[in-house]
């Protein structure tokens, strides 16, 4: 099973950078969280978040965190959903296959996007990160790569990129596990529909 997912912002949301700043609030909250030893410029990876990977407080002797650092730290997924459902201006959707690479299932996904958008004749850009790979950007509209230069220097979606990718990659990974059942994130099989009610999907694709 393969699964992607969207963190859309409409054009307000882009231009007002709310949801980028709703993010960027949520890590200054991790970074003042006594239980934690998160820092600046830190990246908040899904993965190693889910595994309990982080720093021990910085007043403990242990070489890595204890149960219930561990712990803090797969709870940052639970928070980062809830902030994402707050953001204004945004949606969350899903698609999912059977059997494809997480390439394939990406641009299946940046097609049917393309087409909604299309019959909608709203002009969309898409970032899109396949795994750790260096983010790719999308004209879905026209259904060709478009030049990094399309992204300005103040009110563009580059802020966007650094930034809300990270919340987009929480939303893949929370419904990949929601979705896969995997047993040894039992722990997460309800997050992502408990924070997120109203996600869109799972398209198939």
């Amino acid at each position: 099973m393969s699964v992607a997912a969207w963190l859309h912002l409409d054009a307000e949301a882009l231009e007002s950078k709310a949801a980028v700043t709703a993010w960027a609030e949520f890590r200054e909250r991790l970074y003042a969280d006594p239980t934690l030893n998160v820092r600046r410029g830190d990246t908040l990876r899904a993965r190693k978040l889910a595994a309990g990977q982080g720093r021990p407080l910085m007043t403990s002797a242990r070489r890595g965190p204890s149960r219930a650092e561990r712990w803090g730290y797969r709870y940052v997924l639970r928070r980062g959903l809830e902030v994402v459902a707050g953001m204004p201006g945004t949606t969350v959707g899903t698609a999912l296959t059977e059997g494809a690479t997480v390439a394939a299932t990406a641009d299946a996904l940046l097609k049917q996007l393309a087409r909604r958008h299309r019959a909608r004749s709203t002009p969309t850009f898409a970032v899109v990160r396949t795994n750790t790979a260096a983010p790719t950007w999308y004209d879905i509209t026209t259904s060709r790569q478009a030049s990094h230069a399309m992204s300005g220097p103040d009110n563009t979606p580059e802020a966007a990129e650094v930034t809300l990718l990270e919340a987009a990659e929480f939303i893949a990974y929370c419904a990949y596990q929601h979705h896969a059942r995997r047993r040894n994130r039992r722990f997460l099989w309800q997050w992502f529909a408990e924070a997120l009610p109203d996600a869109e999907g799972p398209l198939a694709l």
